[in-house]
């Protein structure tokens, strides 16, 4: 069965994830601990990040996880500080993130619109946030559908935004590619019976990725030529 259609993840697949987020988030630590280091030392752990080098360690939550899951993490430490008031605080800050594109992305992305793939996007990042991004590198008006985790159908590895995706596409699972850097993007396309692509674009190595993906690539600059093997099968 061919793909015709591909639902990216986009932190640590079309962006950099570390490159986009590491030096903003030792940042937000900076501001949340307030000169505390003792704080901050036992925030970067909870949280898997490594204050001396500015990014996150493999299964830190941030990586796949959403917002309102990393407050939750940080209320425990800075109980004082209100769970609502810190998350759209944190909203704010993620707006002001313009993101480092992985190598060749609007190059990759015209040839597969040339190829006539669907393309959509579900992040366990806000819908705005990755309006906002996605629109600052001039890339948006590749996707036809942009899911975050406050769009209303949950977040990965949930199977939500797949279906919302399916529904709106009307093709087949196997019809479409779940692409992502993450264990959660790659057990979401599996739970939906969606073809399941790992790239090493983000934290996550490849021998973890392997385990579960139907392939997994450096980046998605190799797809096209990917699709164009396995459809010509």
């Amino acid at each position: 069965m061919k793909i015709k259609a591909i639902l990216f993840d986009k932190d640590g697949t079309l962006f950099h994830f570390n490159d986009t987020w590491g030096p903003w988030f030792y940042n937000i630590l900076i501001q949340l601990s307030k000169g505390d280091d003792n704080l901050i030392k036992k925030l970067s752990y909870l949280l898997k990040f490594n204050l001396n080098k500015k990014l996150f360690e493999y299964g830190s939550p941030f990586i796949s996880g959403t917002e309102g899951e990393t407050i939750t993490i940080i209320n425990r430490l800075i109980p004082s500080r209100e769970r609502t008031e810190l998350l759209n605080w944190l909203s704010e800050e993620a707006l002001k993130v313009d993101g480092v594109p992985v190598s060749e992305l609007l190059k990759t992305l015209k040839k597969l619109d040339e190829m006539s793939i669907v393309m959509g996007v579900a992040t366990n990042d806000s819908e705005i946030s990755a309006y906002k991004q996605l629109e600052k590198n001039n890339i948006k008006g590749f996707f036809k559908f942009i899911y975050g985790y406050d769009s209303g159908f949950g977040s990965k590895p949930e199977t939500g935004m797949q279906k919302e995706f399916l529904r709106v596409t009307n093709f087949k699972p196997k019809e479409i590619a779940m692409v992502g850097d993450s264990m959660a993007d790659i057990i979401s396309g599996n739970n939906i019976g969606m073809h399941t692509i790992g790239v090493l674009t983000g934290p996550v190595e490849r021998k973890i990725l392997s385990n579960s993906a139907d392939k997994v690539l450096n980046s998605i600059a190799e797809i096209p030529k990917y699709l164009n093997t396995i459809n010509s099968l």
